[in-house]
C-alpha cells in the first residue's frame, strides 16, 4: 500500500490542509486546493474511485464539487465514484453544488455517476479494499468517523484523544493521526497525546493537521515513532 500525504497542514497555514491519498485510488477527505495541488504533481486525479470523508468541514470537504466536475465533465470519466462519509454526507454535498452555484445540487446523481454511502461505525468491502469505521470525538461535529483500510493504514481524521482513536491504534500498523496543537483538547489531539500514544501502542505515526507552531516543535524536540514530513511525502506501508 502507498500512502501520499497531499496535506499535512491545518487550516490556516502554508500547508495544503489534510489529506491522504492511498494506491491513487482512495483519498481521504478533500479540502479547497486539492485538485490543483495533484495536478501541478501530475498526479492521477482521474484514477480515484473512492473518497473517505472524516467530517464534513469546509477543510475536508470543499474541493469535491471541483473534483467530480473535473472528473466527469472534463476527463469525461465513466465508472462511478464511492463517496463514503458520515450521516448527512449526501445533503451537504447537494448543499456545496447549490453554494458554489454549480449544477442543481438535487440532481448531482443525474450530472455525475456518484455513489454515495453513508455510515457510522462499519465494516465493508468497497472494491478490493476493506474498510473499518469508527466514532471521533471532534467537539460539536457529529459524527466525525476515523477510517481502517485493509487493517493496516489508520486515519484519525480530526479527533480528540477518544476510544475510537484507542481502538485505530490498536488495530493499525501506520496511522495519520490528527497532531493540531501542543495539548489536545475535545476537538484536536495535542503532541501530548501523540506521545501517550506512541509509548502505549509502539506503533509508526504520520502527523497531520498541523498547525505551524506544533510542526516547529516536533520538528525540534524528536519522538519515538511521531514523524513529520512535508505536503506530498510518500511511502510504501
Amino acid at each position: 500500500m502507498q500512502i501520499n500525504l497531499i496535506g499535512t497542514g491545518a487550516m490556516y497555514t502554508a500547508y495544503n490542509s489534510a489529506c491522504t491519498l492511498i494506491d491513487n485510488k482512495i483519498i481521504v477527505d478533500m479540502p479547497n486546493g486539492t485538485v490543483k495541488q495533484m495536478l501541478k504533481k501530475r498526479l492521477p486525479v482521474e484514477n480515484i474511485d473512492i473518497i473517505l470523508i472524516t467530517h464534513m468541514h469546509g477543510d475536508h470537504t470543499a474541493d469535491i464539487p471541483f473534483f467530480l466536475k473535473y472528473i466527469f465533465n472534463y476527463k469525461k470519466r465513466n465508472t462511478p465514484i464511492n463517496i463514503i462519509g458520515p450521516i448527512g454526507t449526501k445533503s451537504k454535498i447537494k448543499d456545496l453544488f447549490d453554494s458554489y452555484n454549480f449544477e442543481n445540487g438535487a440532481e448531482i446523481e443525474r450530472f455525475f455517476n456518484i455513489h454515495f454511502i453513508e455510515i457510522l461505525e462499519n465494516e465493508f468491502k468497497i472494491n478490493e479494499y476493506n474498510i473499518k469505521s469508527y466514532l471521533m470525538l471532534h467537539g460539536e461535529e457529529k459524527p466525525a468517523l476515523g477510517y481502517i483500510i485493509d487493517n493496516k493504514l489508520g486515519v484519525t481524521g480530526d479527533s480528540g484523544l477518544c476510544e475510537g482513536i484507542e481502538t485505530i491504534f490498536k488495530k493499525s500498523t501506520v496511522i495519520i493521526a490528527d497532531s493540531s496543537s501542543k495539548t489536545g483538547d475535545m476537538c484536536h489531539m495535542g503532541i501530548n497525546d501523540l506521545i501517550y500514544l506512541s509509548n502505549k501502542y509502539n506503533k509508526k505515526i504520520f502527523c497531520t493537521h498541523l498547525l505551524d507552531t506544533t510542526r516547529r516543535e516536533l520538528i525540534e524536540n524528536v519522538h519515538q515513532n511521531i514523524i513529520v514530513k512535508d505536503d506530498f511525502y510518500v511511502s510504501e506501508i
